[in-house]
């Protein structure tokens, strides 16, 4: 679900996401990006309803990562319905989004 981020040379606009050489501004608080993580969230509560969400800035790539906390080793199951369903969510946010499913730490432990 990744896809290279492209070079913006344009001013700096706090509505969208803004990648140069010498500026990188991402802002949770987007309302296009917030969108795209609530259709990730929606999707994969329907198929996964206990799912816990947490979302930041990550940097190795740049973009917003999503992780989902489920019971169990849900990796291939969340990945597959979220191409099924909503195709290439980068362009939507105007960034890389990447998913990255993990299992609930108290589920781990026991």
């Amino acid at each position: 679900m990744n896809v290279s981020l492209a070079k913006v040379d344009q001013e700096y606009s706090p509505a969208r996401p803004v990648i140069s050489q010498q500026l990188v501004h991402v802002d949770l608080r987007d309302e296009r990006v917030q969108e795209v993580l609530e259709r990730i969230r929606q999707v994969v509560i329907s198929e996964y309803a206990g799912a816990e969400f947490v979302s930041y800035i990550g940097t190795d790539p740049l973009g917003i990562y999503l992780e989902v906390y489920t019971e169990g080793n849900n990796f291939d199951g969340i990945l597959r319905i979220l191409s099924e369903r909503l195709g290439n969510l980068n362009i939507a946010a105007g960034v890389n989004v990447c998913v990255v499913p993990l299992i609930k730490r108290a589920v781990q432990a026991a």
